[in-house]
């Protein structure tokens, strides 16, 4: 598959207040939300490589299996993919394993060659580590190891999970996915260098790559109000 490193892309904000019972309105967006990530993950039925084919799966990896990677993960799972993961402790990762999940414990500081051997088997992965506030991106530390230990693999797609905060400060003005990033504040500039890094990743393994830029997570559990009560 082509190298192609498009512009990042972002969900747009619709609903601020996901309850527990999602409204039909949100349950529309997020469907589309859903349906939108399955097409950039190059899911969509004509575009299926042969190899896949075959197998009538896909696998996706999940680095850094937290709230979001989870939802991700259980959407996947609802359409028949094969689903790893990473996370940071063991009793995170056997209730991961309860899902239906092959989790890995993973220290992103210090990458182990027997998991990076494990995303090289899959077709997709999905990295929602976010950089670290004193050496940023603590995977890109080890760029190279990564370069090597994925390439000529069956990953075909790469996606990272940013943040819209590498806006800065837009002065109430729209934002879109062609709005020049620029970054105020030292975390935004180091998810910018996030971004930057994973997009250079995915061309040297020639595999198509994508940042979505997220404004903000709401759903069960999430919601601002239920947090500032709690």
């Amino acid at each position: 598959m082509a190298a192609a490193s498009p512009a990042p892309v972002r969900f747009p904000a619709a609903c601020h207040h996901c309850p527990e019972e999602a409204s039909p309105r949100c349950i529309r967006y997020l469907r589309i939300k859903r349906c939108q990530l399955l097409v950039r993950a190059g899911r969509h039925a004509d575009e299926v490589d042969s190899d896949e084919s075959k197998s009538g799966r896909s696998r996706m990896f999940v680095l850094g299996m937290g709230y979001v990677g989870r939802i991700f993960a259980q959407e996947l799972q609802k359409d028949d993919w094969i689903l790893s993961g990473t996370c940071m402790n063991l009793e995170k990762k056997k209730k991961l394993e309860k899902c239906g999940f092959d989790m890995y414990q993973f220290d992103a500081t210090d990458p182990d060659p027997g998991t990076l051997s494990c995303i090289k088997g899959h077709t997709h992965l999905l990295v929602s580590i976010p950089p670290d506030k004193h050496c940023g991106d603590p995977m890109l530390a080890h760029e190279e190891l990564w370069r090597s230990s994925l390439m000529d693999g069956n990953l075909k797609w790469l996606g990272y999970l940013s943040t819209t905060s590498v806006y800065g400060d837009c002065g109430g003005a729209w934002v879109d996915e062609d709005y020049p990033a620029s970054p105020s504040s030292e975390s935004a500039k180091l998810r910018l260098a996030a971004e930057e890094g994973w997009l250079r990743l995915g061309r040297d393994l020639k595999v198509s790559s994508h940042v979505f830029r997220l404004g903000g997570i709401y759903g069960p559990g999430r919601r601002l109000g239920c947090r500032s009560l709690s």
